[in-house]
């Protein structure tokens, strides 16, 4: 894949966003990708906190970070195969601006239906009514407990939740699998790790794998489809007569 752009956003806060979105950018960077992670919470800048601390422990591969504003971070867009954006906790206009130049935008949510999957769904019913579709937007689990039962328990009711949430919008597409709020990872991101890279017990590292894989699942079919869509689009404009055709002569 490239000159995607894979922005993480929700406006609830404390999801794992800037945890998925470093953890994205240094699993891409593995596969060899040329990978950008722009930083635009401006107000706290943790991707770039993180990246100095992988610097200075001179972690491999090296993943490029930069402050951003989001045109700033549009701009980006074509500069490397993968442009990973860490969003501020916060919906606005930019949030808004970057769904619609993304490839594929992933929004994690905690388990709470009050204070974190209400949120996410009001978040995805926004950009829904502003024409996002459904199939460029994925729901990761995120900071689920780390208890498997209690984990299992949690999914079931937050899958539920948002299908049913998604019913009369087409459905809301929710990732496979859940990322754990094991102290590991967050121990391990303290000193600049990716998920991917953290294996302290328990195939950490292994799951990890499994939600940046499925993220690029995603990814790489909304790719394919926009792709697909612009080679249409432009069929039509080199022959919009084969579009009246189609049409019976009545155009569109």
């Amino acid at each position: 894949m490239a000159n995607v752009m894979v922005p993480f956003t929700n406006g609830k806060g404390g999801v794992g966003k800037t945890a998925l979105a470093c953890s994205y950018a240094a699993a891409r960077a593995h596969e060899g990708a040329d990978v950008i992670l722009a930083d635009t919470n401006e107000g706290q800048q943790t991707a770039m906190a993180w990246s100095a601390v992988r610097a200075h422990n001179d972690i491999l591969p090296k993943v490029r970070v930069q402050p951003a504003n989001t045109r700033e971070a549009l701009e980006m867009v074509g500069r490397c195969d993968v442009l990973v954006v860490d969003t501020p906790g916060w919906n606005d206009k930019g949030t808004l601006l970057l769904a619609r130049k993304s490839t594929f935008m992933v929004i994690p949510t905690g388990p709470s239906p009050t204070f974190d999957l209400a949120p996410t769904v009001k978040l995805l019913h926004g950009l829904r009514a502003e024409g996002i579709e459904t199939w460029r937007m994925g729901v990761v689990l995120s900071r689920f407990s780390n208890d498997d039962k209690i984990r299992d328990s949690e999914e079931e009711l937050a899958r539920t939740y948002l299908r049913e949430a998604g019913q009369g919008q087409g459905g809301y597409t929710v990732l496979e699998g859940s990322v754990r709020n094991a102290p590991a990872y967050g121990a391990g991101l303290a000193e600049g790790y990716g998920l991917t890279e953290i294996d302290r017990g328990r195939g950490l590292a292994d799951e990890a794998r499994g939600m940046m894989n499925t993220i690029s699942k995603g990814v790489s079919a909304a790719l394919q489809k926009l792709m697909r869509l612009e080679k249409e689009l432009g069929a039509f404009r080199s022959n919009p007569g084969k579009g009246k055709e189609r049409d019976g002569g009545r155009g569109r």
